[in-house]
């Protein structure tokens, strides 16, 4: 599944609340645009919550946060990408772990959809405007502006061939993917190095999630959610995509059809059974599997039952 869509930020700072000495739009706008070529992805948000302002969870109360403005334009701003597609979120800091899961699963629907990077240099922390990192960024951003191409088309990457996309390339990053579904998984931190200008995030994380969640992670976990939650598999068999966009730490759905396949498996060993539904069904499961020529579009339409 491709990575695509827009990348949405309604309001850009060097940390919210705090004024970066020297910072301006013109910068701004530079390093919006030299992240989107280092991800090579047209789809994506960014994090800039600072430390200052991030969400803390209220005391004895599992839901309920203390958010800042800046959290709460972070949660709108997401919310518009949270659509079940593929989507880079890309924080400006490294986080902890209760932040993590806040940031990729608090009120989100497709939780699982997002794909969180941080950067991989300790102490980098672009959304704070004292960090030495953040500086010398907004520095190269100045440079970079200078060099911008006056007839650049949208789609031209110009920035990563700058030494603001160099210092971006050795400033990120690392994946955050989490091991088990919560509350028992923890996250788990993949580096990706990134070296010529050619070189983006999303190049290195694509086949990143299919060595990690091969064909069988998601064969096993479909069987084990089938095994105790049945009630997750009614209609039409392209629906069970849906338990791994939304529930984090489920294997991540790269290939929409990887969940169909596992599904396929299940029926063909007898574990569950489909039907093509109506007056004439045919129903394959126990006794009867799927027959090996059935075209995947023609299976993604069978009823489970």
């Amino acid at each position: 599944m491709a990575i695509r869509g827009l990348w949405k930020r309604r309001h850009w700072g060097f940390g919210s609340g705090v004024e970066a000495p020297g910072s301006s739009d013109e910068e701004e706008r530079i390093l919006l645009r030299a992240l989107q070529d280092l991800a090579g992805a047209a789809r994506g948000v960014i994090y800039d919550v600072s430390r200052a302002e991030r969400p803390l969870r209220l005391p004895l109360s599992p839901v309920y946060l203390e958010g800042s403005s800046s959290w709460r334009r972070f949660l709108r701003t997401r919310r518009a990408l949270d659509d079940g597609h593929l989507t880079l979120l890309l924080s400006l800091r490294q986080l902890p772990e209760d932040e993590r899961r806040l940031v990729v699963d608090w009120g989100t629907a497709h939780a699982n959809a997002f794909l969180l990077v941080e950067p991989g240099e300790p102490g980098c922390d672009l959304s704070d405007p004292r960090s030495p990192i953040a500086s010398e960024v907004r520095d190269l951003c100045r440079q970079a502006a200078r060099l911008e191409p006056a007839d650049g088309r949208p789609d031209e990457p110009w920035t990563a061939r700058t030494p603001l996309g160099v210092r971006l390339r050795e400033l990120y990053g690392r994946w955050v993917w989490w091991d088990e579904p919560l509350p028992h998984g923890r996250s788990r931190e993949e580096p990706l190095r990134l070296a010529g200008s050619s070189d983006t995030l999303s190049v290195h994380l694509l086949p990143l999630l299919y060595e990690r969640f091969p064909q069988q992670s998601f064969d096993i976990a479909l069987a084990e959610l089938q095994s105790t939650e049945r009630e997750l598999f009614g209609g039409e068999v392209a629906t069970a995509r849906s338990v791994f966009r939304t529930r984090l730490g489920l294997p991540v759905l790269h290939d929409a059809r990887a969940a169909d396949r596992a599904v396929r498996q299940l029926v063909n060993l007898g574990r569950m059974s489909v039907t093509t539904g109506g007056g004439d069904a045919l129903v394959f499961g126990p006794g009867n599997p799927v027959p090996e020529d059935m075209p995947d579009e023609e299976f993604e339409r069978l009823l489970m039952v």
